[in-house]
């Protein structure tokens, strides 16, 4: 018991530390230097690797042992297709089931997402980690009156892996956007705060709060594309094909 006990430790730890950026994407993770670093034996900290690799966190190859995930141009845009799909459909079951505890929690959780600032690469990192709990909590809110646990698990997994993109996008917008004007790409911070800031989360809010399917389902279509076109550009304006080379 003790054991598994420290295996679930130690997978809480290194998952938060993938999804933070600590650990970065291609990593290596050595048993012996992770289990010295965290305080733990080689047997919990390879469980919580395979856990972590059948999430799609980790990966393995023969002889080479565990590391990060790689982060691609093509899975953010799967996971921003998979995220569309899901949301909308969800917002849409929210917009029809939703009760008014449902809408009390959609208020709540865009009050505290507005008092958050919009986060860049000069945020401290306790500042990023506000503003994403916050957004992740307002997007959930928006979308937990739809009553389906099968969608919102899903819904959780894909957020989870979109976690680490966002740390990218938020990390690399200023130097991303001076590398833009340089080459006469205009101001892309501009819009990465459309992308990510408070204005599209109002209308969203209010399109469900009015019960208008409609509106809330292409509001939802827009926020997605306008959040995955602002990474392809930013990531287009350093000249890279895969975000892990942005370093």
């Amino acid at each position: 018991m003790a054991e598994s006990v420290k295996s679930d430790s130690l997978y809480a730890a290194l998952r938060s530390r993938i999804l933070n950026g600590r650990l970065r994407p291609g990593q290596s993770l050595r048993l012996r230097a992770l289990a010295q670093e965290l305080g733990g034996s080689a047997t919990p900290v390879r469980e919580a690797l395979n856990r972590l690799h059948a999430e799609n966190f980790v990966t393995t190859e023969a002889n080479k042992g565990f590391r990060v995930a790689a982060v691609t141009l093509e899975e953010l845009e799967d996971l921003e297709s998979a995220r569309a799909a899901i949301e909308t459909q969800l917002l849409l079951r929210s917009i029809e089931k939703g009760d008014r505890d449902w809408e009390a929690r959609l208020v709540s959780a865009h009050y505290r997402l507005s008092k958050c600032e919009v986060p860049n690469s000069f945020s401290q990192s306790e500042a990023i980690d506000l503003w994403d709990a916050a957004h992740t909590e307002f997007h959930f809110a928006l979308i937990d009156g739809a009553s389906s646990l099968w969608l919102m698990n899903f819904a959780r997994q894909v957020n989870a892996q979109l976690q680490r993109y966002r740390r990218h996008i938020i990390l690399r917008i200023d130097h991303l956007n001076r590398s833009a004007e340089q080459n006469g790409g205009g101001s892309l911070g501009v819009l990465s705060r459309e992308a990510l800031g408070i204005d599209a989360h109002t209308a969203l809010m209010q399109a469900a709060l009015d019960r208008d399917k409609a509106k809330a389902e292409v509001l939802m279509l827009d926020h997605v594309r306008l959040a995955t076109d602002a990474f392809l550009k930013l990531a287009k304006a350093s000249g890279i094909t895969g975000i892990e080379a942005a370093a």
